[in-house]
């Protein structure tokens, strides 16, 4: 193209100006901000060990670091557990230390996946009062990198695999 054809084509449009480079700079456009991990809330803990009932209850935690593949090999159930433990007739106080003990152990035998059986509450006068009070407890533990209802062949909303710090 030459200077004349330049002016021609300038002129049927106007606003129109020849560019001065045709690389497009795209570190120039806004960049997509990373999401900032939060860190977990430390919550005073009641007479009975486990984090206030103002806590809700999530159905799964998985830690923000956590691959996706490897979170979804847990919730999939292809990742066997190593330890179980059965709270089953336990009353709050009990399973909070028999939870806490159990887990301890885990870590301390290099354990990454175990599996907490709390029961759904079908023989509770009310709602499951062991699930959400397991849930609240896993969530508060710094040690816990992922918890989630195990499948149906592990106990399904009755159990919960738990995927510990190594």
């Amino acid at each position: 193209m030459n200077d004349d054809d330049d002016s021609d084509f300038a002129g049927l449009i106007p606003g129109v100006r020849r560019l001065r480079s045709d690389r497009i700079n795209v570190y120039q456009h806004r960049q997509r901000k990373k999401p900032v991990a939060q860190p977990r809330r430390e919550s005073a803990a009641t007479a009975t060990g486990f984090p206030p009932e103002a806590t809700s209850a999530r159905d799964a935690y998985f830690n923000s670091g956590m691959q996706t593949k490897l979170q979804r090999r847990i919730r999939q159930g292809q990742i066997r557990p190593e330890a179980s433990l059965d709270l089953h007739g336990f009353r709050q106080h009990e399973a909070q230390a028999a939870l806490g003990q159990f887990v301890g152990d885990a870590l301390q035998r290099g354990m990454r996946l175990v599996i907490v059986i709390h029961g759904q509450g079908y023989r509770s006068q009310s709602d499951a009062v062991l699930k959400p009070l397991v849930q609240r407890w896993l969530a508060s533990q710094p040690q816990v990198l992922a918890w989630c209802p195990a499948q149906p062949r592990d106990g399904a909303g009755g159990a919960s695999y738990v995927y510990l710090r190594s």
